[in-house]
C-alpha cells in the first residue's frame, strides 16, 4: 500500500507542477480608438493598446515590450467584407512578423512610409520579382549592408539564424503589396489614414487588430500563447 500511495502522490505532485507551469494566454484590448469611433480620410488616428499577461506583466506598468505589440490595419470598401477578411486573417501565420518585432527591424523600417531605412512596401516592390530575392535579402539582414537605398548603414544581425531570416524575407515580399493594409508596432502611436480612394464610399471601414504573443513559461518562449482584439471603425 505504501508503494501505491507514493506512486499516486508523485503523480499528483507532477500534475500539480504541470498546472502551475501552464502558460495562460495574454489579454489584449484596443482602448483607443473606442467602440463606435469613426475615421476620416487623410487624418490622424491616435491608438492605444493594453496588454495583460500572467507571466509577462502589465503594459500599464511598462512590463510589456512595446515593440512586440502588433497592430494590423485593413481598409475595406464596406462592412459586408468584414467576415470574409477576418476569416482569411485567422489563417495567416504572423510568427515571422512577431520575430521581426522582437529584433530591431521596426527600429529602422515601417511597413509603409520611410523611417531610417526603406519601407517594407518599397523593399517588396524592388525585389518581389527577383527569383533570388529571399537569398539576397537574408544575406543583407545577417551581414548588414550600405549604399543600397541611401548612405545609411544597415547593421548586421549575426545572432539570427538563416532559417529565421529567410522566413522574415518571405514575409516582407509576400505581405507588403496590399495598399489597403498596414502594420504598426507599439502599445500607442498614430495612424495616418489614406487619402480618399476613388472607389471609396460612406460605407468604408477600417479594421484594426491588435496582437501580442507572450514570452512563454519563464521567458523561454516555449508554448507561447497569442491573443488578439479587433475593432472596426466606420468612415464618417
Amino acid at each position: 500500500m505504501g508503494a501505491a500511495f507514493f506512486a499516486i502522490y508523485y503523480f499528483a505532485l507532477g500534475f500539480s507542477q504541470f498546472q502551475m507551469q501552464e502558460n495562460r494566454p495574454p489579454v489584449v484590448k484596443i482602448v483607443a480608438p473606442t467602440t463606435n469611433s469613426t475615421f476620416s480620410w487623410s487624418s490622424i488616428i491616435p491608438y492605444a493598446i493594453h496588454v495583460l499577461d500572467n507571466e509577462d506583466g502589465n503594459s500599464e506598468y511598462g512590463e510589456i515590450n512595446p515593440t512586440e505589440v502588433l497592430l494590423v490595419g485593413k481598409y475595406l470598401k464596406s462592412s459586408s467584407e468584414i467576415k470574409s477578411y477576418l476569416t482569411k486573417e485567422s489563417k495567416i501565420d504572423y510568427s515571422s512578423l512577431v520575430q521581426m518585432s522582437r529584433s530591431t527591424c521596426f527600429n529602422c523600417h515601417r511597413a509603409k512610409g520611410t523611417l531610417i531605412g526603406p519601407s517594407f512596401e518599397r523593399i517588396s516592390a524592388k525585389y518581389r520579382k527577383n527569383p533570388k530575392a529571399i537569398e539576397i535579402l537574408a544575406k543583407k539582414i545577417i551581414n548588414g549592408s550600405t549604399s543600397i537605398w541611401s548612405d545609411e548603414i544597415m547593421p548586421p544581425h549575426p545572432e539570427l539564424k538563416v532559417a529565421q531570416v529567410q522566413k522574415m524575407a518571405h514575409w516582407i515580399l509576400e505581405n507588403n503589396s496590399d495598399p489597403d493594409k498596414n502594420y504598426f508596432t507599439g502599445i500607442e502611436g498614430t495612424i495616418n489614414t489614406k487619402e480618399k480612394p476613388v472607389s471609396a464610399n460612406e460605407k468604408s471601414v477600417l479594421v484594426l487588430t491588435a496582437r501580442y504573443t507572450d514570452q512563454g513559461i519563464n521567458n523561454q518562449r516555449q508554448n507561447s500563447k497569442e491573443a488578439q482584439n479587433t475593432l472596426i471603425i466606420k468612415n464618417n
